[in-house]
């Protein structure tokens, strides 16, 4: 038998499998409990780990009546459990060059280890202060124009917030939905700009295009609102791009054109949500930043990690989860008049550089949605019902959405009745940010492609089977840098005025919009129905949420938390109390390596 059969067992895949052929190749004596672990770490990476742990064989599928094979599977994970780890060639400690990298209780592919320790070491180096700072009477008058206080006796953690800027190269913000990230982001940009000495190279970048967009328009809306001359509102970026356009990477490559021996030429980046940012994209992020820049993460622990592997912005924000200041910080922030602050014991530089946001400001913080995350972030279930039954701004049904119901189908006509009759293209892609469906599965009667012919059928009735009708939602599923469009772009298919041919809609960076020939589309999908991975970092006026009629794997705290911050004014859930229930319950697990400690 194959090295590649004798590891086909259970949840391994083909490229488990592969890896190990490979392996048993080059090293034949190897021992097969060694080969099954070196396929749990390609395992554990599928599964969006960084690194291999016993704790994850919790998830490894087994058999009622397990056969031979499958008994000796659960004796080495018997072993696994107890300490008991396999020799070989290819497995050895991090001081070596083998494969496997094994420390204590946890087993790397070489690669990834590699990934941990470039972050840890590069932020920590950020977290350190600068050797001076600015005067902190001048930094409390920039700070009382661009920020003014909050209500007496209430800490301001965005002025907190925007004082540590000042202080390293590496500020961390993070907060729930609406607590006002890039609000603050943009004041923070103007003081370091304000002190900076000289004009200053700044960029705004975030992982999707997406986000990269709407990153985009915040910072133009917002710069018209900052107290600032038409010169000082000049110096500071307008626009936003995908961390792999900032990077240049080429779509043949895993590798980008920036990296330690082509640094970034930029003084100030900022990142938003970087809970979507994976650990090998930080990596190289790091790697191409030069030592003095100052890096600004932004983003919602909370939410959803990245598709891929890692967590490095939820491990990041553990480091000081309830806003901790050390006597150092509480003094700075006392001398620039920020905030009063009691200082505590025990916090590192790097857990000095990370402030949460607290109050919602996108919708009222006693809203029914705002109430809702709050609860699901918690995980309080006595709260999480009470807001669904209660609040005038959720509407819930425990019934299954009837998509063939007559009721149904004339809701989703009005829903998206605005989309095919706009006047131009720009009211179009203004109406895809009014309504959206967002499921938690992509196949089945309740999930995206099921809901996705259902509304088509609704809204074009007999045309509905044609991928080219006026008003079809758009979702660029690849990215396509020639073309400017990326992995979750949304556009419409419309005529620009009566009788002229159809053309693929997209909101340009600038604010402007593109049009392309239906036959130049890259890859893509109708937009009726999203799933919550693909919304993330999108925001729309009313979310109609779909959940599975029973529990599911996929649905955990953070997939509900996610999924109702979607949200701004109204929020349709049909799900049972039991799903709901069940998914409060579940966590996404990220399994890693990274030690900030």
């Amino acid at each position: 038998m194959s090295a590649f059969e004798s590891v086909r067992e259970g949840g391994f895949s083909a490229l488990d499998a592969a890896l190990i052929e490979a392996f048993a190749s080059i090293w034949p004596d190897s021992d097969k409990a060694a080969l099954h672990l070196a396929a749990l770490n390609s395992w554990a990476v599928a599964h969006g780990h960084s690194c291999f742990s016993p704790e994850l064989l919790a998830e490894w599928p087994t058999s009622v009546e397990p056969g031979s094979r499958e008994r000796m599977t659960l004796a080495w994970h018997d072993a696994l459990r107890a300490g008991n780890w396999p020799q070989a060639a290819f497995i050895g400690p991090a001081a070596g060059d083998a494969p496997i990298v094994v420390e204590g209780q946890r087993a790397w592919l070489r690669r990834y280890w590699r990934y941990e320790r470039e972050i840890e070491t590069a932020l920590r180096a950020r977290a350190l202060p600068f050797a001076t700072q600015p005067p902190a009477d001048d930094v409390a008058c920039a700070l009382d124009e661009l920020l003014p206080g909050a209500d007496a006796g209430e800490i301001d953690w965005q002025r907190v917030a925007a004082v540590t800027a000042l202080r390293a190269p590496l500020t961390v913000i993070c907060g729930g939905p609406g607590t006002g990230k890039t609000f603050t982001a943009l004041r923070v940009l103007a003081l370091i700009q304000r002190f900076g000495g000289r004009p200053l190279r700044m960029a705004l970048a975030a992982p999707t295009g997406k986000a990269a967009q709407r990153l985009g328009e915040a910072a133009q809306s917002g710069l018209q609102k900052l107290a600032l001359s038409e010169d000082q509102r000049a110096s500071l970026p307008g626009e936003a791009m995908t961390l792999h356009r900032l990077l240049g990477f080429h779509p043949q490559s895993v590798q980008p054109a920036r990296d330690a021996s082509r640094l970034l030429d930029l003084d100030v980046l900022v990142v938003d949500e970087c809970s979507m940012v994976d650990l090998p994209l930080m990596a190289k992020l790091l790697r191409a930043l030069k030592p003095d820049c100052r890096l600004i993460l932004l983003g919602d622990p909370d939410q959803l990690p990245a598709v891929e592997n890692g967590a490095v912005l939820a491990t990041l924000a553990a480091q000081n989860p309830g806003n901790r200041q050390s006597a150092e910080a509480a003094q700075w922030l006392a001398d620039t008049r920020a905030a009063s602050v009691q200082a505590s014991d025990g916090i590192s530089a790097l857990g000095a550089r990370i402030v949460r946001l607290e109050r919602p400001r996108r919708f009222g913080g006693d809203s029914g949605i705002a109430r809702l995350v709050r609860a699901i972030r918690l995980g309080d279930a006595a709260q999480v019902f009470a807001s669904l039954s209660e609040s005038a701004d959720i509407l819930w049904s425990e019934q299954p959405w009837r998509l063939d119901s007559a009721a149904t189908r004339a809701a989703l006509r009005e829903s998206w009745q605005g989309l095919a009759a706009a006047s131009s293209p720009q009211d179009a892609l203004e109406c895809l940010g009014r309504y959206r469906i967002l499921c938690a599965l992509r196949e089945g009667p309740r999930g995206v492609a099921g809901i996705n012919q259902a509304v088509a059928s609704a809204v074009h009735g007999t045309q509905a089977a044609s991928m080219f009708i006026a008003g079809r939602p758009l979702l660029i599923t690849s990215n396509q840098h020639a073309l400017g469009l990326y992995n979750g772009d949304v556009g419409v298919l419309l005529a620009e005025q009566a009788g002229a041919p159809l053309r693929a809609w997209f909101a340009r960076r600038d604010g402007g919009v593109q049009a392309l020939l239906p036959a130049q589309l890259p890859p893509h999908e109708s937009a009726w129905a999203m799933t919550v991975h693909k919304a993330q970092g999108s925001e729309f006026d009313t979310v109609e949420l779909v959940l599975p009629d029973e529990p599911h794997p996929l649905l955990t705290r953070e997939w509900l938390y996610t999924a109702a911050s979607r949200a701004r004014t109204q929020l349709r859930i049909h799900a049972s109390r039991e799903v709901i229930a069940a998914a409060l319950q579940q966590h996404t697990r990220r399994i890693n390596g990274l030690r900030f400690d």
